[in-house]
């Protein structure tokens, strides 16, 4: 039918009606579709003008905001499908219980006063549902589609404490309630083709979530910044991949995977109480960031064989026990930090040619046989294993990267406090650039570690033997090789002499 005005008084079919603010700053443009074909569907405004015929309209009021009350008009809301309300300022609950076919998309995101949404029972599948940034309040209930997949979409509902599913064997590609006040454990255990994006994060209260079994592919599994408790069950999931983030839970002390041979790019387990040893051997594609930071319990990483590379592995402020044994990942590199493990005794590595940004094992308990980094090819940036007290020496690899201080205060090589002999061998690292025009400069600290004075002297030796050599790339480096080492001989002081002066440039300290 065309678009015409005709009397309000017309009472042909059956009528939905819901309140909406919308100003003359905004414009009100709500759509419907049909279940076949095409049907009859008027829109009386609510500002006395009639009924205006047509499925969809753009429409401007001419007032400030106030609420009006919206009813459309059609033969049957049997034969409506679905629904476009999106940016249209609805207030209130819109009641969609006429409605038992709706299905297909059905789009309300963009509503910062609708408070709610009551629907009734309908059979025809979904493929979007989209009630996100509202004000849905309370628990949202959705207990009758059961054809409910493809793209779920609540997020950004500040009020909304639950949503109430029932079964359906759609596939979703994205299911997201994010940002909300979800309370308790959220069950999704009657979806068993859930996959794809899967969000629940930023829902402080939400203490659990209950999956079934899924052999859907997970590209995100977001469930950061809640209160998830014990342990978090996903070995249901064979295709995890992607995105797993599932950092800042607090009360979160373990994680049940099970195999999965997709890749992964990002997977934070950070802040949270993780307890014992965490398995992930079952990841042979586990790459990228490896965040597992800050879990004060965890004493230990189990991994498999990997090639993927890792731009950054932090498994810094754990209580990661003993030998900690990264032999099977080759792709190694970027940013590593195991510091503040005050448990751990040796790292293993394996060979891995890609370029180190930071290398850092500080303040742990490194010992015994020396610290072998030597299959690190392109091991760079910042070099930090001090306050390792019984570290006697470390095998650097033969490397041409550049070393620096960081932005966080470490320095381009760190050794103090340690108890370091004389077989740490500098001389792997002079064909490096020391680059001490960077932003932090490029200092070696040694001191503090008791050095003897033979030992101490040999190394000054190698340092002006090197900066001989190389002296566009080691000139100006600021070396502390005093606190409790020895002082130098006069053997000694002949080198801090050469490295001094104009032609090395380094500023030297010495007990």
């Amino acid at each position: 039918m065309s678009r015409g005005v005709f009397r309000s008084h017309n009472k042909v079919g059956e009528t939905m009606s819901f309140q909406t603010n919308s100003d003359s700053g905004t414009t009100f443009d709500p759509t419907v579709t049909f279940l076949s074909g095409s049907d009859r569907v008027s829109w009386d405004l609510g500002i006395g003008n009639g009924y205006i015929a047509d499925s969809s309209l753009s429409y401007s009021y001419p007032d400030t905001g106030t609420t009006k009350t919206v009813t459309l008009r059609t033969n049957k809301l049997s034969n409506l499908y679905g629904v476009t309300f999106n940016f249209d300022n609805i207030v209130g609950n819109l009641n969609m219980t006429g409605w038992d076919n709706l299905g297909g998309s059905f789009n309300v995101t963009s509503n910062p006063e609708l408070t709610g949404i009551t629907h009734t029972t309908s059979t025809e599948g979904f493929y979007y549902y989209n009630a996100q940034s509202c004000n849905l309040t309370g628990n949202h209930d959705m207990s009758m589609f059961p054809n409910l997949g493809g793209t779920l979409l609540l997020g950004s509902n500040s009020e909304l404490t639950g949503v109430t599913h029932t079964t359906s064997t759609q596939v979703f590609s994205s299911y997201q309630i994010q940002t909300c006040n979800l309370i308790g454990n959220h069950d999704v255990s009657m979806f068993p083709n859930l996959g794809g994006d899967f969000r629940i994060h930023n829902n402080s209260a939400l203490t659990g979530i209950t999956h079934t079994a899924s052999t859907q592919i997970f590209s995100n599994y977001y469930a950061h910044s809640c209160n998830l408790t014990g342990n978090h069950d996903m070995s249901m999931f064979p295709n995890l991949g992607g995105n797993v983030y599932i950092y800042n839970n607090s009360a979160l002390t373990g994680i049940t995977h099970t195999a999965s041979t997709q890749t992964f790019s990002n997977y934070w387990v950070i802040n949270c109480n993780l307890t014992g040893n965490h398995d992930v051997s079952m990841f042979p594609n586990l790459g990228g960031v490896f965040w597992i930071r800050d879990n004060t319990a965890l004493t230990g990483i189990t991994h498999t064989a990997s090639t993927e590379v890792f731009t950054i592995y932090k498994a810094h402020d754990c209580d990661l026990t003993g030998n900690f044994d990264l032999s099977m990942l080759t792709g190694l590199g970027g940013q590593f930090e195991c510091n503040n493990n005050p448990s751990l005794t040796s790292i293993s590595h394996g060979t891995s040619s890609e370029v180190f940004t930071r290398y850092w094992a500080n303040n742990c308990n490194l010992g015994g046989p020396p610290l072998d980094v030597s299959m690190l090819s392109a091991l760079g940036g910042s070099f930090d294993v001090s306050s390792n007290s019984g570290l006697r020496s470390v095998t650097f690899p033969y490397t041409t990267q550049t070393f620096a201080n960081s932005s966080g205060g470490n320095s381009a090589i760190d050794l103090s406090a340690c108890n370091l002999d004389s077989t740490t061998d500098f001389w792997r690292l002079s064909g490096i650039t020391m680059d001490v025009n960077s932003t932090h400069g490029a200092d070696i600290q040694m001191q503090n570690s008791g050095l003897s004075k033979p030992t101490v002297d040999a190394y000054l030796s190698d340092f002006s033997g090197i900066t001989t050599n190389n002296l566009t790339r080691w000139s100006g480096v600021t070396l502390n090789i005093g606190g409790t080492n020895a002082a130098p001989s006069a053997a000694g002081l002949a080198s801090v002499a050469y490295l001094t002066g104009a032609t090395a440039q380094w500023t030297v300290t010495i007990s």
